[in-house]
């Protein structure tokens, strides 16, 4: 084409396009050649390869997770912890504890002895804990049935729930009968050990069941039942009636009557007991707290969805 037709080869494009565009400058309206601008459009167009991206993350995410596993220490620990103990039970080396450990303190998670150097949980971690019962639907249904429980029974009521292979003592109200046995909120308990955890298996799905029913359970007391087919028979038991019942097993002068609690579906979400001095009740004041603890086991979980409560209740008492 001619000189005058406007065509311009691909060989001058740029060129015109630098000479006659004038959205070819910079943000501070300073022109930019040619040979910038192709850079920083091939730059900008260029494949993020995973090599160039994923290393950072993946650091990030490594260290998140050993920081996390060293907090978790203090999950089931009854005492404060050093920088060595933690070490054993992470494998970690010291100097990566001690560091991880420095910045846990300065978060508030954890705080440290100044006398003996050793650490335990900080005031941030209870004030996360506590979110939990404050927010979580089965606390908020459980608890002031609970309350009117301990008030009409005279005695101390728990709220517990499956954690992993154990029973999670998550909520406790005292009553005036209230004996100090070391068990607290936040404690765990082997599941095959405790009242709580034995019915929570008598009403798991079958698979479920006899996965916990082959974990060995600890003696806790020497009253401890630990015999795996007798666990068995007792879980089987309270699958039909509905409750389980056990005296100085995971505390000398305790007793525990535990019911199931149910969620939508008929499916178990937790644990409702009374506790009692073991020597201290009647068959016939029993029986009547067990026909309690089912009356608000019903209340509860028709709070969390389940339409009708899956146990049959104890005939009522002969007058």
């Amino acid at each position: 084409m001619g000189a005058g037709s406007g065509y311009k080869s691909p060989a001058r494009t740029n060129e015109w396009t630098w000479r006659h565009c004038p959205r070819y400058t910079s943000c501070s309206g300073q022109k930019l050649d040619l040979e910038t601008i192709n850079m920083n459009t091939t730059a900008a167009n260029a494949p993020v390869l995973e090599e160039d991206a994923a290393p950072s993350q993946t650091e990030y995410m490594k260290s998140l997770r050993t920081g996390l596993r060293v907090l978790l220490c203090f999950e089931n620990s009854k005492r404060d912890l050093g920088v060595t103990d933690i070490a054993l039970r992470t494998g970690l080396a010291k100097s990566q504890v001690s560091k991880i450990m420095s910045a846990l303190v300065d978060s508030g998670l954890v705080e440290q002895d100044p006398a003996t150097r050793t650490y335990h949980i900080g005031q941030r971690s209870y004030l996360l804990g506590s979110r939990y019962t404050t927010h979580d639907t089965l606390c908020q249904a459980a608890t002031p049935v609970m309350r009117e429980l301990l008030n009409s029974t005279g005695h101390s009521i728990r709220l517990s729930i499956p954690h992993r292979d154990q029973s999670l003592y998550l909520i406790g109200l005292e009553g005036p009968q209230f004996i100090d046995t070391g068990w607290h909120s936040g404690n765990c308990v082997p599941m095959g050990a405790s009242s709580a955890g034995r019915i929570l298996i008598a009403f798991m799905e079958p698979a479920e069941r006899e996965r916990i029913l082959n974990i060995a359970v600890p003696a806790i007391t020497p009253e401890t039942v630990t015999d795996m087919a007798e666990i068995a028979k007792i879980v089987q038991q309270g699958r039909e009636t509905g409750y389980v019942v056990q005296r100085n097993e995971t505390s000398i002068g305790l007793g525990v009557i535990s019911v199931p609690l149910f969620t939508e579906n008929q499916k178990v979400i937790g644990a409702l007991g009374a506790a009692f001095p073991a020597h201290f009740l009647s068959t016939k004041e029993e029986q009547d707290l067990i026909r309690a603890l089912h009356a608000s086991a019903r209340s509860i979980s028709q709070r969390l969805g389940c339409a009708v409560y899956p146990v049959r209740a104890l005939p009522p008492a002969a007058s």
